[in-house]
Order: structure tokens, then C-alpha cells, then sequence
């Protein structure tokens, strides 16, 4: 067991860290490898979106920016068959038929144990982050041209948070 997320009490050798209240927060069981030093995984920053955005249903961005990930953790060319990014795309294409948002499949429903999931894992670097918010923002629908915001909170925005902590530490 890694300790993560555990708080313990400084003994008599140890330094006592106070805390920046400027600095960004991790939630608990999310990615708080940041907390004690620990670099964050990909698996933990996808994790992470849960906290922010678990609850709404996946789209085309969300899959292409968690397929991304996916790639970027593994160091394959390709998603898995059954993995993270394979069901992320499926939960996309099942949301977009499905009219009732009560019906849909939620990104807390695809991500929940990513880091299980992934048959490797990798601290989150600058060029992750880049990469999954590329395929965030870029929609194979819509063309080259088209280009929009990666939403706060989720699946781009939590690897650039990542990247961030990773950086500091």
C-alpha cells in the first residue's frame, strides 16, 4: 500500500509542511500522489475528472481525449481492444442516439479504476497534456478549421493540472 492520499503525523526528524491555500487542490483517492510528492499517473489524472465532470455523459471529445490518454500511457500506437479508450469511444457513439440524458453513459461510468484499467502507467508529462488536449479540442467532424475550448474540469483540463503538479514537484 502506497499511502496515498493518507495524511500521517510529522515525527520529530521530519520537517512540518505548511499548506499553500493558493495551490491546486487534488482530491483525496484521486491523483493525490501530488500531495506527497509522488508524480501523478495518467491513470490518476483521467480518475480525477470524476471529482470535476463525473457526471456528464460522454462525448466525441471526451473519447478521443481519453483515448489519447490511453496512448500516451501505454507508448502503443493504437487503443486497446476492452480498455479505457475503446470504451470511452463506444460510450460516445452509444450517447450520441441516446435522447434521454438519464440513459447516457457518464464519464465517472467509463473512468472509475482508469488506473486499473490501464495495462501501464506513466507520470503525466507536458507532452501528455498537449496531446490529449489536441484530440480534446479537434472534432474529426467537423474539419480542420474547426477548433473549440476543451471544457474546465474535464479529461484535458485534468492532465494539464497534472502535468502542472508534476512539474512543480
Amino acid at each position: 500500500m502506497s499511502g496515498h492520499g493518507q495524511l500521517k503525523k510529522p515525527t520529530h526528524h521530519e520537517q512540518v509542511k505548511h499548506v499553500d491555500h493558493e495551490a491546486p487542490m487534488v482530491a483525496t483517492g484521486y491523483g493525490s500522489a501530488a500531495i506527497d510528492g509522488d508524480p501523478i499517473s495518467i491513470g490518476e489524472a483521467l480518475e480525477a475528472v470524476i471529482t470535476s465532470v463525473g457526471d456528464k455523459p460522454v462525448n466525441q471529445s471526451d473519447a478521443a481525449a481519453i483515448s489519447a490518454a490511453e496512448i500516451r500511457a501505454t507508448g502503443e500506437k493504437n487503443i486497446r481492444p476492452g480498455g479505457v479508450g475503446a470504451a470511452a469511444q463506444s460510450a460516445a457513439t452509444q450517447n450520441s442516439h441516446v435522447t434521454r440524458r438519464e440513459d447516457m453513459t457518464r464519464l465517472s461510468d467509463v473512468l472509475t479504476d482508469a488506473t486499473g484499467k490501464l495495462p501501464m502507467d506513466k507520470a503525466v508529462t507536458k507532452e501528455d497534456a498537449e496531446a490529449v488536449y489536441d484530440a480534446a479540442v479537434q472534432s474529426p467532424r467537423l474539419g480542420d478549421a474547426a477548433r473549440v475550448i476543451a471544457e474546465p474540469g474535464g479529461v484535458a483540463a485534468s492532465m494539464v493540472t497534472a502535468a502542472n503538479l508534476n512539474q512543480q514537484n
